[in-house]
Order: C-alpha cells, then sequence, then structure tokens
C-alpha cells in the first residue's frame, strides 16, 4: 500500500511540473476565431456615422488611389498628428512593439524583456486572446502595456464601419475578460487605415498606434528564403541615426518561433546603442492607456552584463527600409497568412481536451484502484 500510495504521489506530482497543465480557452460565447465578428447594434451605435470622412470601402487587392484624399497609410504612409502614432516624440527613447499574440511565442519575448528590466507593447488580436488570456495575463502582470489589433486580423479599408467596429469591440470584450483592462490603444493590421477608420477609432475612444522602422519579420513564418540576420542587420543599421531629433518605433510580432526568437538581439542592439526602450504609453507620455486607472511604468533597465545578450552578426541589408525618425517606413506588404495557435505548452486546443481527457481517465483508475485496496 505504501508502494502505491508512493506512486501515485510521484505521477501527480509529475502531472504539476510538466505540460500537462492544460490551458482553458476564455469563457463566453465569442464568435468564430479568424473570421470578421458579427456586429452589435448597441456597439454600432456608438459612433456618428454622419460625422466619418467619406473614404470608400476598398476590397482587397483595390490598387492604391493616384491621389491620397484619405490619408491611407498602407499606400503612402501617410499619418494625422492629431490621432497617430508613429514614433517616440524624445529623442532617444524606443517603442519596442509586437503584434499578433498572445501565443506561446509571446513568451520569448516577454522573458527577454523582463531580463532586461524593459517595457514593450502588445497589440494583440482577440482570436488569440480567446486562445491564451493566460498569457496576456502575464504580459499585463509584468507591467507590459496592451492594445488591440482587431479580432480577425483583415485589412479595415476591406471592411464596412459596422465591420470595423465589431472587430473592435469584440477583441476590447476579450482583452477586459482576460486581464481586467480596457485599452485605449490601437493597431490597424497591416497598417491598412484611412481617415474613416481613424474616424472610427476616435470615436471609440482609441489612439492609432503606426511604427516607423519594419522588421518584416512576419515574413520569415512563410517565406523560406527570408533571413533572420536581416533583423540584427536593419537595427544595427538604425540604431545609428544619430541625427535624429526624436525617438522612434519598431515593429516585431510574437506570434512566429522564428522571429520571436529574435526579439532578445534586437533589444540588445538597441540598449548598446544607448537608447531607451519603453512602451508606447510612456514614451508618449500617455497617463491613461487604459480607460482604467493604470499608469504604466517605465523600464528598470538592468545592467547588461547581468543578462544575456545576443550579439547580431547578419550582414544583409535586410527587407525593411531605414528611415529617420518622423518618417515612417516605405513598405505596403501585406501577411498574407496567420500564425496557426498553439497553446503555453505547445499544444492545439483539440490536443489539450484530448490530454485531459487521457489524464484524468488515468486519475479516475488510480483512485478506483486504490478503493478497492
Amino acid at each position: 500500500m505504501h508502494k502505491l500510495f508512493s506512486t501515485i504521489s510521484i505521477f501527480l506530482l509529475a502531472l504539476s511540473t510538466t505540460t500537462l497543465n492544460v490551458e482553458a480557452q476564455l469563457p463566453g460565447n465569442y464568435p468564430p476565431l479568424d473570421t470578421p465578428p458579427p456586429p452589435v447594434a448597441s456597439w454600432t451605435a456608438l459612433v456618428d456615422q454622419t460625422k466619418l470622412p467619406k473614404a470608400p470601402v476598398r476590397p482587397p487587392g483595390t490598387p492604391c488611389p493616384p491621389t491620397d484624399e484619405f490619408c491611407v497609410w498602407s499606400c503612402t504612409t501617410c499619418t494625422r498628428p492629431d490621432t497617430d502614432f508613429s514614433f517616440c516624440p524624445n529623442k532617444g527613447d524606443w517603442a519596442l512593439t509586437y503584434d499578433d499574440g498572445p501565443t506561446n511565442n509571446t513568451l520569448k519575448v516577454l522573458d527577454a524583456l523582463n531580463a532586461r528590466g524593459l517595457k514593450g507593447t502588445f497589440f494583440a488580436i482577440g482570436s488569440r486572446v480567446v486562445e491564451s488570456p493566460q498569457i496576456l495575463k502575464q504580459v499585463v502582470d509584468a507591467g507590459h502595456q496592451v492594445g488591440v489589433h482587431t479580432w480577425s486580423h483583415t485589412a479595415l479599408t476591406s471592411q464596412t464601419t459596422e465591420e470595423i467596429i465589431a472587430e473592435v469591440k469584440w477583441t476590447e470584450m476579450a482583452i477586459k475578460q482576460a486581464v481586467g483592462l480596457t485599452p485605449k490603444w490601437f493597431r490597424a493590421p497591416q497598417g491598412d487605415a484611412d481617415d474613416r477608420v481613424r474616424g472610427i477609432l476616435k470615436q471609440l475612444g482609441y489612439k492609432m498606434a503606426f511604427w516607423n522602422h519594419d522588421t518584416f519579420d512576419w515574413e520569415s513564418n512563410s517565406d523560406p528564403t527570408y533571413d533572420l540576420n536581416w533583423i540584427p542587420a536593419n537595427f544595427t543599421i538604425w540604431v545609428q541615426n544619430t541625427t535624429a531629433t526624436t525617438g522612434f518605433a519598431s515593429l516585431e510580432h510574437d506570434a512566429f518561433n522564428k522571429s520571436s526568437s529574435m526579439a532578445e538581439t534586437a533589444m540588445d542592439i538597441v540598449l548598446k546603442a544607448n537608447f531607451k526602450p519603453q512602451s508606447v504609453g510612456v514614451c508618449t507620455g500617455d497617463k491613461q492607456p487604459y480607460v482604467e486607472n493604470v499608469t504604466l511604468l517605465p523600464s528598470n533597465i538592468k545592467a547588461q552584463n547581468s543578462v544575456s545578450t545576443g550579439t547580431g552578426t547578419g550582414t544583409g541589408t535586410g527587407t525593411g527600409t531605414s528611415s529617420t525618425a518622423g518618417q515612417n517606413s516605405t513598405s505596403t506588404k501585406i501577411s498574407a497568412s496567420q500564425p496557426s495557435v498553439i497553446s503555453k505548452s505547445g499544444a492545439s486546443p483539440v490536443e489539450r481536451n484530448l490530454l485531459l481527457g487521457v489524464v484524468c481517465g488515468l486519475i479516475m483508475m488510480i483512485l478506483g484502484f486504490v478503493g478497492t485496496v
């Protein structure tokens, strides 16, 4: 009997220390993942559509107009100073931003930031929040900023006003349920926004976040010719801009395995060049980054000899263009694929449910056997 209970104890201890810890999805009646969610009348009513600019809906594949009448960022990197962020205003500041999570790869980025005492901004997809709410909670608990990145990662200028509102509000609701906070910062997928999109987001209480340094790291998920060394090579070029009178903002993704592994090296290049990485909220001096009364703390940079530093050895010229502060990246590339969703343990939802069933079955068998002894 003593041996039996010892075996049971060892088995239960193993369960608590392995990847068998199953991550539950966010409870609630949410729309299907990764597809444009249904409009909700009460949310649609929050926007006075008579006050929106008359920018036309642009179906996917629509060529950019010869004249950019409605400031389409994905066509001309046009920005509006009263609503748009694309770089930190203060020289020496650097906004580290990460899109498309939360996924298990977010944890790599999170560990690297925390080890260096840095704070970043994570723009979350609603569908991913439903899949991995606990990962988003780890992000918030560590003092990083969270923003909205739509529900389905659809190009917004291709959607109706009702659809755009639904993309924002469903994601907002999921984030609120997962971490208890309502973001006031938003990033459009692929940077695809025009004055109509800006008008919608402004009425919903959001500020628009773009960037001025793009790693194009999402290409590593689908393009076998993408060289990961381009990421540190580009950062190495960008930090050499000593004539800029403002700071910078870089775009990376925490959704992809390969590119997430390079985030640590990028951080070290920025730090070695004596820049101060911050969240978007901190570098802009935003005292109200959430609807709730929450103050974001600045980075508390740790000595570099106390962390494992990466070295960027790539010599490629990179797929992103180096740009001076106050200018946006000139790319109009649009991601055509989305990452598969896996949990912190690396298991898909189906695998997690199957694994949970097996584990519960084993426990019931053991307990049943004990009852007969």
